[in-house]
């Protein structure tokens, strides 16, 4: 059977505090989850009101194309491929290629199989960032085992005139944001007195669990330069599916620095963010992630170690 996609909603524009002209979809769509019918629809994991849509997938499953060249770029729409929670139990072997990838939108972060290299999508381009220190565009025929993206319009604009480190900013971002409950794409265009990033080098069989892949990190610190912080805001309510609050990666504005963005200091810039009202998710058809436990222990205090680089606290 093939995918069955509902009609598009009508969304309506209203003032929100902190936040002007946030489209925002009728409560009848809000409540509504929205599946991809692969065969079978399978809510799985979804909550009412998050526009989440699932699916499981293969490697060699084609997505469908969003439209004709020049055709209107969805808005509010985020794809995404497996989840953190595979990751800490390292489902780690590619099911998505690049080109498919970019399919499905023109910005977002993610990483590559066997998590060789640090993923950037930014301007319709997905740049590699490996531990070896190597950079450059990724080949479309690559595959990523988690990876989001989205159509990036930047529809709220702001600007950064005094110095922020990364915990101010995000302190900042979040007073702009209407409600912690969506998920939001976050583009940071800027000049940076330092960034700290790190990379992760490839993994083989037998893949550790993410925190342990962790310790053989390499972490870089950039001084005075000017580049984008790319990432996302995802609400608590997801937790596992992401990872909830700021996962955001770092990219030099030469294209050749980055990688996931542990800290950093802003010195001025500019700051957009997109509204996301709709997951399309899709899930692995693998032996690993079917074997996988995913969800014991502690998720959130692992992810949050991941994240920061350091053991579970």
């Amino acid at each position: 059977m093939g995918r069955v996609y509902p009609a598009r909603p009508r969304f309506s524009t209203r003032r929100t505090r902190g936040l002007r002209g946030v489209r925002t979809p009728p409560r009848a769509t809000r409540d509504r989850v929205r599946a991809v019918v692969t065969g079978v629809a399978v809510p799985y994991g979804a909550r009412r009101g998050t526009g989440v849509r699932t699916g499981t997938r293969g490697g060699n499953m084609t997505a469908p194309e969003e439209g004709p060249p020049g055709a209107p770029r969805p808005r509010g729409r985020i794809f995404q491929t497996s989840t953190m929670t595979a990751m800490l139990e390292g489902v780690y072997e590619g099911t998505t290629t690049i080109a498919e990838l970019r399919r499905h939108g023109d910005f977002g972060i993610g990483t590559f199989d066997r998590l060789d290299g640090e993923m950037i999508v930014l301007d319709g381009r997905c740049y590699r960032l490996r531990a070896d220190g190597s950079a450059g565009e990724a080949d479309l025929s690559t595959r990523t085992p988690l990876a989001a993206v989205t159509y990036f319009h930047g529809e709220h604009d702001w600007r950064i005139r005094e110095p922020l480190d990364a915990a101010g900013l995000r302190a900042r971002i979040d007073g702009w944001l209407p409600s912690p409950n969506h998920f939001y794409a976050v583009r940071v265009d800027g000049h940076f007195d330092h960034v700290v990033t790190r990379m992760l080098p490839e993994q083989h069989r037998p893949y550790p669990r993410l925190i342990d892949a962790v310790a053989g990190q390499v972490i870089a610190t950039h001084t005075g330069l000017r580049g984008t912080v790319v990432g996302f805001r995802s609400p608590a309510h997801m937790l596992g599916v992401a990872a909830a609050g700021y996962h955001l990666h770092f990219l030099s504005g030469c294209r050749t620095r980055g990688g996931h963005a542990y800290d950093f200091a802003l010195r001025s810039g500019r700051v957009r963010v997109d509204v996301g009202y709709e997951l399309v998710l899709h899930l692995p058809r693998t032996a690993d992630f079917g074997r996988a436990r995913l969800g014991r222990g502690d998720v959130a205090g692992e992810i949050e170690a991941v994240l920061q680089g350091g053991p579970v606290p």
